[in-house]
């Protein structure tokens, strides 16, 4: 027989990708020659880089902050080109981590799985569907993958995310940081402090007080991780004023910068970190990833679903659900937990 052909769907975000690794490991043990792809987006695809579990994987191209004509037509041109291809591998299974029902039905797969779309009559669902109580808000994400796979009679799919780090990448933020001062052998904390949504963000306030109570009090280093750019960028706002600042109100030899300007130096910064302070979000699921004990702010998204995964963590989310609200006492706290 020939070996089955597996597309797993997940255009979303970066700690989504992550959170549907234990599915594609599961996948990859039940079916060990089966030929399993991804369908990722341009701002997630490097999550799978390296990642044994997965035999190729094909990028869908997000909208960017381009608005010239040429631009549209030429995105508008590739997405068409990307269905062909998929097309071609004639997949048994596709399955739907985050619904899109009307973009898979273009694939030509022979088996849809997914949950239940909202607002979608019966007709425009998947072909096997896969029930979620209360939709799905009681459950981690990584369970709810593994929902997708127990279709497939997969049942070991909630074990630790999986992330692999680029060795060349490795050594050139070691070899960067330790010029400029850092000592590997000395405990370091990362301080993340971007976060896209609104009620994510911690001040940059809090922060600066943070780092000096934590240097005063502990005996270790501080690198500092963010989103690079500008914050007025619509599509991607970055912190590199709030970063500027922050260094110019610490100025302290304990504490490094590490501008970071895509996923694979960003994890490999991470990797290099003992502990991590962040809000819910990308790095926080990276950090999980890498094992990293954390603490860790959440706003208005739900911490049953969204969770550090497999790693010692404490998570600080205000009654009001505005990050803003948390104080840096608060964190101290948290932080002597872990």
């Amino acid at each position: 027989m020939n070996p089955l052909r597996i597309l797993v769907v997940r255009r979303d975000n970066i700690g989504d990708l992550l959170c549907t690794t234990p599915l594609l490991h599961g996948l990859r043990k039940k079916y060990p020659e089966a030929m399993i792809a991804v369908l990722a987006s341009s701002y997630n695809a490097e999550i799978l880089r390296g990642n044994p579990d997965v035999d190729d994987v094909f990028v869908f191209l997000k909208r960017h902050e381009k608005k010239n004509y040429g631009y549209f037509f030429s995105k508008l041109w590739k997405r068409w080109i990307l269905v062909q291809e998929i097309r071609k591998c004639r997949f048994d299974h596709i399955i739907l981590a985050n619904g899109g029902w009307r973009y898979a039905r273009r694939l030509h797969g022979k088996k849809m799985i997914g949950f239940r779309e909202r607002h979608q009559p019966d007709h425009r669902q998947p072909d096997i569907l896969v029930p979620l109580e209360n939709e799905g808000r009681d459950e981690h994400e990584v369970v709810k993958m593994a929902r997708l796979g127990s279709m497939l009679r997969v049942r070991e799919a909630t074990g630790p995310l999986h992330l692999f780090i680029d060795p060349r990448e490795l050594a050139t933020q070691r070899q960067l940081l330790i010029d400029l001062g850092w000592n590997p052998n000395i405990p370091t904390l990362g301080l993340h402090f971007s976060a896209r949504k609104p009620h994510q963000r911690w001040p940059k306030e809090s922060f600066s007080a943070l780092a000096k109570e934590l240097i005063t009090r502990k005996s270790m280093q501080i690198i500092l991780f963010w989103s690079p750019g500008k914050n007025n960028n619509r599509m991607h706002p970055g912190d590199d004023e709030k970063a500027m600042w922050l260094l110019e109100q610490l100025n302290h030899p304990s504490i490094f910068a590490c501008p970071t300007k895509n996923l694979r130096e960003l994890i490999a910064g991470i990797s290099l970190i003992n502990r991590m302070i962040c809000s819910d979000g990308g790095a926080m699921h990276i950090a999980a990833a890498l094992q990293k004990p954390m603490v860790c702010f959440f706003g208005a998204s739900n911490p049953q679903e969204w969770h550090p995964w497999h790693v010692p963590h404490q998570i600080l989310q205000p009654t009001s659900n505005n990050v803003a609200d948390i104080s840096v006492d608060e964190v101290i706290e948290a932080f002597n937990k872990l």
